[in-house]
């Protein structure tokens, strides 16, 4: 199934739900410490391979949500879809210095991103049944962890030991296909937390601070909207990714009054991880298959906590009603999907004797209202003058499938063709004189980012 809707270009996405091989793990009646469900992954690739950690639960306890007794199972795929599981999990409740934060809950909804020297940085949420609580773990191989305990235990004199927390998502940037934490004016950055998003610092990825207002409080920097998709709360999901366009956040979002479980994506800040700029209007993956609605979690739930680049897609990991493990593959976007936006850069002059009024500029495109995956798309062109945007006009683009760039054809004071080449984040082409072909200007330009004065905030 593909989901659909209106993504802005800060956002990943498209994203299909393969039917024919959801969900990609299930609880294992033969196993008694994954018998009952098995959901909630964080993903990471090592080896060329997809590692999930996912949490399990036996048939312990009470029946409800909660009631069971969590531990961390290990998974691996060499296609992103189809997995082999350890016979043993790997981080689990034991009799250690942690036993009175995980006993009898358990570990549970993990998150993982790498450090600068390669081991992974583990969140998770501790469950005595009492209080939950956000904990750090390590590792070199993913198989053998070592515990730090609960991640603000040292911050405000240990007043955080009794406030509930979980849900840990580290900022990170995208090295190849690794997450690697990375810090931002000097500190790493989480954010965490429901029913809002709240946000920490840290030093060493291991003790975390929350940022606080005037009153001691943890600041929120991400809320629940009435009459949204995220009406109820939102809480953190995958780790934050550092791109040129701001800080993405992929979230878990409730709903009321259905109470079921979407996900939205915010845009923060690059310079200021606080600051929200943008943020989605609907949900980019909801409930809608009969196995993110059967289980323990029947209002329906895609819980998303593992996200990893993976052979030149993004592969999403989400848990399916607190029962079992989804996957999510982001699709071939279309070629209006990937023109659309706004672009900053330079229109330089080639060739003078074909235009004597011919000069560099610099410029603003904005490339909208695509009316197909092909076009024909809007090209509004400004260029800047006195730190001001000067409009150049309209045109309309249309793609050539067999050339794979869009053109658009002018009559102005010459007869000329403009040709635009989409590179990822930057735009090639460049105008041409018609029938002669001589080459009039050159175009480069790349997807405006908040550091550019120029460009809309």
């Amino acid at each position: 199934m593909i989901i659909c809707l209106a993504l802005q270009s800060w956002m990943l996405g498209p994203f299909t739900k393969p039917a024919q091989v959801n969900p990609v793990i299930a609880p294992n009646p033969g196993v008694a410490w994954e018998a009952y469900a098995t959901f909630n992954p964080a993903a990471v690739v090592k080896d060329g391979k997809v590692f999930l950690l996912y949490r399990a639960e036996d048939t312990s306890g009470v029946q409800q949500i909660g009631g069971h007794t969590s531990r961390l199972g290990l998974a691996e795929s060499g296609d992103g879809l189809h997995f082999t599981r350890r016979a043993n999990p790997v981080l689990y409740p034991d009799s250690d210095a942690q036993r009175q934060n995980e006993w009898p809950g358990g570990v549970e909804d993990p998150r993982i991103v790498q450090a600068e020297d390669g081991s992974y940085i583990l969140t998770y949420t501790q469950w005595n049944r009492d209080v939950p609580r956000l904990a750090v773990a390590t590792s070199r191989d993913l198989i053998a962890w070592t515990k730090h305990g609960p991640a603000f235990a040292h911050a405000a004199g240990g007043k955080y030991l009794r406030t509930e927390s979980k849900s840990g998502a580290i900022l990170a940037r995208v090295e190849g296909d690794r997450i690697v934490a990375t810090r931002v004016n000097g500190k790493y950055w989480m954010y965490f937390g429901v029913p809002e998003l709240r946000i920490a610092t840290s030093d060493n990825l291991l003790d975390w601070t929350p940022l606080e207002d005037r009153e001691g409080k943890a600041i929120a920097v991400l809320t629940a909207r009435p009459d949204h998709f995220d009406s109820w709360l939102v809480e953190a999901g995958p780790p934050a990714m550092l791109t040129d366009r701001g800080i993405l956040v992929l979230y878990n979002a409730g709903s009321l009054p259905s109470r079921s479980y979407s996900a939205g994506q915010a845009l923060f800040d690059a310079h200021d991880p606080t600051k929200l700029i943008a943020r989605s209007d609907s949900a980019f993956i909801k409930p809608t298959e009969s196995y993110e609605r059967t289980g323990q979690y029947t209002a329906g739930t895609t819980f998303v906590e593992g996200l990893v680049p993976f052979k030149g897609r993004w592969f999403l990991y989400y848990g399916t009603a607190d029962s079992r493990v989804g996957v999510a593959v982001q699709g071939t976007r279309s070629p209006a999907d990937l023109i659309v936006g706004t672009w900053h850069g330079t229109s330089l002059c080639a060739d003078k004797q074909v235009d004597r009024a011919c000069h560099d500029e610099e410029v603003i495109y904005v490339i909208d209202s695509a009316a197909g995956p092909r076009g024909p798309a809007r090209w509004q062109a400004d260029k800047i003058v006195d730190g001001g945007r000067d409009p150049m006009g309209t045109l309309l683009l249309t793609f050539d499938s067999t050339a794979g760039n869009w053109f658009s054809d002018i009559n102005t004071r010459v007869r000329a063709r403009f040709t635009l080449t989409v590179r990822g984040d930057s735009i090639v082409g460049d105008l041409r004189d018609l029938p002669s072909q001589r080459l009039v200007r050159r175009l480069a330009v790349g997807r405006c980012t908040t550091r550019i004065p120029q460009c809309p905030k």
